[in-house]
């Protein structure tokens, strides 16, 4: 009996250890884990991490790899340039009504109505300026203002952006809201088995058609976003991988312009840096940096970023890492570990020479 008992507490004690283990790695942020994770899981990750022009990472740099919300870069910059030329003015006031025709609950984290209530947006009460809808963009990653944007800037002038800043590996730019609806609009009535083949089988360019049209019904129609959607995982998991796509290579390019302060315009450079560098307002990192900026991104499967920055002593760093096919817990585990990883490597000398080394190490592995 004795026998019996020690051996039900040493198992007891080896699932406690196990559990542990499990949860040090499920809920304690590392910050290398971002870097070490590129380099293991090259399947499922693009990465580049450049200071002062010296490559301290990189994997799989010209992999297209779907965006998710990163790609509303592109957006501010047509935005930018169409203020800079007079074709808008940032200062114009549009009913945040109108914006309401493209928001789709439940949908984007809140992240629209958590614009929509902050102090900056309630000030205006029911007419916002331009600007500060291209902001919420960014800021909050607001859907709908994205894709009232695309609407409002022309998305044949956003992809020609795409052209413009000799972006080689992007796919066209579409309304990806619009594409949640796309079951629901062409694909009526089709069993639940044989959905996720027809959407996998549409050409791209009928997929992108079909947005565009239902893009058009919510613009003609305030009612139309208010459809049930069905967005079970594997309807999401198809919209997720057929978002617009990018290399790391390509936005990696886009960071360094940005951060040069000398690509664009003057004028255009100040619109985009009161568009992107919201971040500079606060104290706490006006002490770190002369400029910062960054755009994420993600989904149930992909978590994206592309950041720029120049600190107080003069260090230019650009950080680009795309995932895809994440596992919930990895993802969980990106989540927390993201923010102290690249503050880390912006602030810390000691932090880039080791993530440097790791990169070394794992090519030494890989040439053995």
């Amino acid at each position: 009996m004795l026998k019996k008992i020690i051996i039900g507490m040493v198992l007891i004690l080896l699932l406690a250890i196990a559990a542990g283990g499990y949860a040090m790695y499920s809920f304690f942020p590392e910050d290398d884990f971002v870097a070490r994770f590129a380099l293991e899981n090259p399947e499922k990750s693009a990465i580049i991490i450049v200071r002062n022009d010296t490559v301290l990472l990189q994997q799989n740099i010209d992999k297209q790899m779907p965006l998710a919300s990163t790609l509303k870069l592109i957006i501010a910059i047509e935005f930018a340039e169409q203020a800079a030329h007079g074709i808008l003015n940032p200062k114009e006031k549009i009913a945040k009504e109108e914006l309401l025709n493209y928001y789709v609950p439940n949908t984007d984290g809140n992240a629209h109505m958590n614009w929509a209530d902050s102090d900056e947006t309630l000030e205006y009460g029911d007419s916002i300026p331009l600007k500060n809808i291209a902001k919420g963009m960014i800021q909050y990653s607001s859907n709908a203002n994205t894709e009232w944007l695309m609407e409002r800037l022309g998305l044949e002038n956003i992809n020609n952006q795409l052209k413009k800043l000799d972006l080689k590996n992007h796919t066209p730019i579409y309304p990806i809201v619009s594409a949640l609806f796309i079951s629901n609009t062409f694909l009526k009535n089709t069993s639940n088995e044989d959905l996720i083949t027809k959407l996998n089988d549409l050409s791209q360019e009928q997929y992108i058609q079909y947005t565009l049209d239902i893009h058009e019904k919510m613009k003609q129609n305030p009612e139309f976003r208010k459809q049930t959607l069905d967005l079970n995982e594997n309807i999401q998991r198809v919209w997720s991988d057929r978002l617009p796509a990018a290399s790391a290579n390509d936005y990696y390019a886009l960071m360094q312009k940005l951060n040069s302060k000398t690509y664009f315009s003057k004028k255009t450079q100040e619109v985009l840096d009161d568009i992107i560098e919201t971040s500079m307002k606060y104290n706490s990192v006006k002490e770190f940096y002369e400029h910062l900026g960054s755009k994420g991104g993600s989904t149930l499967f992909i978590m994206t970023k592309a950041l720029y920055a120049k600190d107080k002593k003069g260090n230019r760093t650009e950080i680009v890492y795309f995932f895809n096919n994440l596992e919930p817990q990895e993802r969980k585990k990106m989540t927390m570990s993201m923010n102290d990883f690249e503050r880390a490597v912006l602030r810390n000398p000691k932090m880039a020479e080791r993530v440097h080394q790791i990169y070394l190490d794992h090519k030494m592995v890989d040439v053995r």
